[in-house]
């Protein structure tokens, strides 16, 4: 099962990130039906410029989630409930009320298939995160994505885990407040069968291009090179993937990318893959998840 990040929709949001090393900037804008974790995932990678776990990284996106997600909801409570004996996930974000978190992540833990779900996190105004190893179980809170990720990874090996992996996360409102509206009584949305993303590239002149959500790969593949040949006149599809995290990392005419189910580890396989190629200071120029 992915986290939001990894599985089911896992996150609920699909989106590309393309920093500013000189090349295009992005800044995530607050539209009307985003949802949080989708407004998060943008301030990560408009922040993605700086150097993961640094303080400048940790200031801007601080910055990000107090001007550009804070009017998205006012609902603040979320939950994960998880089924050990068969890895299933079941998450709710942005509810009234904490019995509300809790009943819907049981929900969908169990419209998933868990067996036997019970609610191992309950988090108010911050983001969620679930690792676990066979029936060992770590949880943890935070104000970011990540450092709710790292937390219950941290606590399940604390926990006697030797391969913990993050199974679902969610992040609720971290700046909203309460809210009188009725809680919704739908669960989260299910996964999709197929959600194609790809990158292509430029080198000579950086030009980047990208594709998320899409139902097949041909047609990923394709928006992905119109995208970058607007930008660049030597664009070259580097990858597609299918529900998974993508990434580019390139040092001039060095390139490298990386696919996976976690977005920091299709990170580091980009930014290898570039050393791999000849690159001494290869950065990332793209990340994006695809769910």
């Amino acid at each position: 099962m992915k986290s939001f990040q990894r599985g089911a929709g896992t996150h609920l949001a699909a989106l590309a990130f393309v920093w500013s090393l000189g090349i295009i900037g992005f800044v995530p804008q607050a539209v009307r039906g985003q949802s949080m974790n989708q407004c998060i995932d943008g301030c990560w990678g408009s922040c993605s410029s700086y150097p993961l776990g640094s303080h400048e990284k940790q200031a801007c996106v601080d910055r990000c989630l107090e001007f550009t997600c804070k009017k998205l909801s006012a609902n603040i409570w979320g939950a994960i409930a998880y089924s050990r004996s068969d890895k299933i996930s079941g998450w709710s974000y942005e509810q009234v009320d904490k019995a509300t978190a809790e009943n819907l992540a049981m929900r969908y833990c169990l419209k998933q298939g868990g067996s036997k779900c019970q609610v191992e996190a309950t988090f108010y105004r911050s983001c969620g995160s679930l690792a676990a190893d066979g029936n060992i179980v770590g949880w943890g809170t935070s104000g970011t994505k990540q450092a709710a990720q790292q937390r219950s990874l941290t606590e399940c090996s604390k926990a006697g885990g030797r391969n913990c992996e993050v199974q679902a996360w969610a992040c609720s409102a971290p700046t909203g407040s309460s809210s009188d509206n009725a809680p919704s009584s739908t669960t989260p949305p299910v996964p999709r069968a197929a959600s194609w993303g790809a990158i292509a590239y430029s080198s000579p002149d950086m030009g980047a291009g990208w594709s998320q959500g899409k139902d097949d790969r041909a047609s990923a593949e394709r928006e992905a090179m119109n995208a970058c040949m607007k930008r660049g006149h030597a664009c070259v599809l580097q990858t597609a993937f299918n529900k998974e995290c993508g990434a580019l990392a390139a040092d001039g005419s060095f390139t490298g990318w990386g696919a996976s189910t976690d977005q920091r580890q299709a990170q580091q396989k980009a930014i290898d893959a570039c050393r791999r190629a000849g690159g001494s200071r290869c950065a990332l120029h793209i990340a994006f998840c695809s769910y």
